[in-house]
This record gives structure tokens, sequence and C-alpha cells, in this order.
């Protein structure tokens, strides 16, 4: 018994290896036999995740026969090369896999996996382009246009860093919540990213902003919006309002249009120099004395010496002769009310009449001397 178990070892290696050699026998007899088979026929499967197909066939059969310099039905199998196919399809940005691989009929079958844009980006370079939901950047198509929430205020970097990671992951559960709900689809026509990395929503209908905040709990945003646009919206309508923000947790903060910081400071400017012309109005009349005091004029405190004594009026006592005149006795009393100052007009300096009394008379002796 000892010495038979070395002999079965080697019949159970001997088996084995006459199975491998098997094996590799009919893999390279299938394979000469592959090589020497013709193709007969090209299947293009194209497999997206949304109803929109993006990536045509007529593409796909262009690239391959492009690869294998000429058409493919008709050709040796062994003259294609399966690898190199496969990676220039998958070198085309909108095409995320492709895998390629024979049938028992003799038929290519071509299947490639699309990526799936969720917005169309306009940097802050001024560049346009659409992202899937890894972040992949996906140049403009030239014969299709997709219609896509778009944002604006993204970095212009080809590649993103950490920060743009974060703004990436919310942006795409925004623009998912967006496109989940058929009204918001319609609705919303543009999110734009602020500097602080957060999102506001410009609406289609409406002059409003709607400001979101980060991309977290954004489905329980919406719904606190659209109890808002339900309750609030028709009784105030949506012109009064510039801005909604919904980023605090249950609350809805609605900003009303009114007139804007500039009129404001207009404005408070007409109103200061309103109440400083209302001041230099109520200071005129003490602005406007002069340095000199107001003084009455005082007849007894003139100089006696240096003035003729007033003239008494004359009354029917003094005058008798005129009281039998009815009218001289009105005009009487007005002449001589012309001899006594005012006492409401400022007294013209009689020290400088009479001084000038004496100077009249003596240029008149003068000229008969002369």
């Amino acid at each position: 018994m000892k010495f038979k178990r070395p002999i079965y070892r080697i019949l159970f290696f001997a088996a084995w290896i006459a199975v491998l050699g098997g094996i590799a026998t009919l893999v390279i007899a299938a394979n000469g036999k592959t090589k020497s088979r013709t193709c007969k026929g090209v299947t293009v499967s194209i497999n997206g995740d949304g109803e929109t197909l993006y990536v045509q066939k007529g593409d796909v059969l262009k690239t391959i026969e492009h690869t294998a310099k000429g058409p493919v039905v008709n050709k040796h199998f062994g003259d294609l090369n399966l690898g190199a196919l496969e990676r220039t399809l998958e070198a085309n940005p909108w095409i995320r896999d492709a895998e390629i691989y024979l049938d028992t009929k003799d038929v290519l079958h071509v299947s490639v996996w699309e990526r799936q844009p969720i917005a169309r980006v306009f940097n802050t370079a001024g560049a346009s382009f659409y992202i899937d939901s890894s972040g992949f950047q996906l140049p403009l198509l030239e014969t299709y246009s997709v219609r896509l929430p778009v944002v604006t205020g993204f970095t212009s970097d080809k590649r993103f860093n950490a920060k743009d990671s974060i703004t990436l992951r919310g942006l795409k559960d925004v623009v998912a919540a967006i496109v989940k709900d058929s009204f918001w689809n319609a609705q919303i026509g543009q999110i734009d990213i602020t500097p602080e990395r957060k999102f506001e929503l410009v609406p289609v209908i409406g002059s409003h902003i709607i400001k979101l905040g980060y991309g977290e709990d954004v489905e329980k945003k919406l719904n606190n919006l659209m109890i808002f646009y339900k309750q609030v919206l028709p009784k105030a309508g949506l012109a009064k309002y510039s801005t909604l923000d919904v980023q605090f947790e249950g609350q809805v903060v609605a900003v009303r249009k009114g007139p804007t910081s500039v009129v404001d400071s207009i404005q408070l400017q007409k109103n200061i120099e309103e109440l400083m012309k209302r001041k230099a109005a109520e200071e005129e009349p003490d602005d406007a004395l002069p340095a000199i005091p107001w003084v009455k004029a005082q007849p007894t405190t003139i100089n006696d010496s240096l003035t003729e004594p007033p003239l008494e009026p004359t009354t029917t006592e003094n005058n008798p002769s005129t009281a039998d005149r009815p009218g001289q006795q009105k005009s009487n009393p007005a002449k001589n009310q012309i001899q006594k100052p005012s006492p409401q007009k400022p007294p013209k300096k009689p020290i400088k009449k009479q001084t000038l009394k004496p100077k009249a008379v003596m240029p008149a002796k003068s000229r008969n001397e002369y």
C-alpha cells in the first residue's frame, strides 16, 4: 500500500494535464476557425438611463468602420481587433462603456452604454457644456439640443477640486429633485451657483428669485415652497415678491418688491435738504438783524443846543382867528404833525442837519469877497 500512493498521485496529475491540454487544443482550434470566419452582420444596441438617446447608431458604425479601415461585413474576424474597437468607442465622451463580441451565427454585436447629462453649464469663463451625474464634462451636440436645467456660475477649471465635488453632489441632488417633479421641471429654468457655493433658482414664470441654499433636503424645501405657492400666491400674486428664501428649515421668507436702496438714499437726501431749509427759514429773522440794535426815535434825547426848539402846535386857543374857518380846522393838525418826528422811523441824525445851516450861509459871503 505504501508503494501504490505515489502511483495514484502520478496518475491524478497526468489526468489533469491531459484535460487542460485538451481544453487548450479546443480553444486554439476554435480560435483558428473563428479567425477564418467572415462577419455576416453587425448589431448595435445603445443603452441609456433616460428616454432620450444621445448616441446614434450611425455614428457608432462609422467609428467602427473607421477603426477597421473599411466595412465590417464580409470581413474576416481575424482582421478585426475587438479590443481596439472597444477603446475607440469609449474615447467618445458621450459613451461610458462599450462591449463587442461575436455570436455563433457570425454576427458582430456592439453594445454601448451612454452617459446621461443632468444639466447644461455656463461656467465663469463663458464656455458651455453638459455634465453627467459623476461630474464628467460632455461637449455640446451638433445636431441635437438637450432641454435641461441651465446652471450658471460654475467653476471654469477643467478638473474639479474638493469644493467643486461637494458643489457637484449638491447640484446633482438639486437637479434630481427638479427633474423628478413635473411642475418644478417646467417652472425652473435656471440654477445659479453663488460665490458661497449656494444655489438660487430662477423660475420661468415670475420675476422672483428662489434662494435654495446648499444642496441639502432639496425635496423638503421645494415642498414648503409649493405650499407657499398654493396658499399665499393666489391672494398676493407672483409679481409682488422679489425673493423667496427656503434655505431655513420649515420656513419660507418672502421679500416684497419695493424701492431700491438708491431711491431710498435720494429720498433721504431730499428730506435732509427740506429740514435744512426749514431750519434756515426759522433762523432767518435773527440772522437778518443789523449789528447795531434798532433804536426808536426819542425827541426828548436830542441835544437842545444844536437843534431848534420844536414848534408848538397851533390850536384854536393859540390862534382864535382860525376857529371860524371849518376848512382850516382839518388841515391844521396835519401840518402840525409834520414837525413831529415819527416814533417808528430811526432818527435822521439832526446833528448833521443843524451843522449844515451855517455852512449854507458862509459861501455867499465868500463870493462877495472875491
